[in-house]
């Protein structure tokens, strides 16, 4: 399971790069602007696209039970807020020593 959440978790994390200034999806910004509530869970926050796009990912690829999914997809969650709280630690040292 812990290797599931994982392989989810970083598709969900390269989903969201590819969205920044810049990178492939960048465009998708013109379509869906990165305000409301339905930007989040498409591109703009890897905690809020987890449940959607993990519930997708464990379908196509794991399917093994219901109950492991749901703890796949929120272990999935969990590593993502481990991520966004490292990427913002990350701005915010930057940041200081520009």
């Amino acid at each position: 399971m812990l290797e599931h959440a994982l392989i989810i978790a970083l598709i969900v994390l390269f989903i969201h790069a590819c969205s920044w200034k810049g990178m492939i999806f960048d465009g998708i910004k013109k379509i869906v602007e990165p305000k409301g509530s339905l930007y989040k869970p498409l591109y703009g926050c890897p905690i809020c696209m987890t449940p959607y796009y993990g519930t997708i990912i464990y379908l196509l690829f794991f399917r093994q039970s219901v109950a492991d999914g749901l703890l796949t997809v929120a272990a999935a969650s969990g590593l993502n807020v481990l991520s966004v709280l490292l990427i913002d630690i990350k701005d915010g040292i930057c940041k200081r020593a520009e």
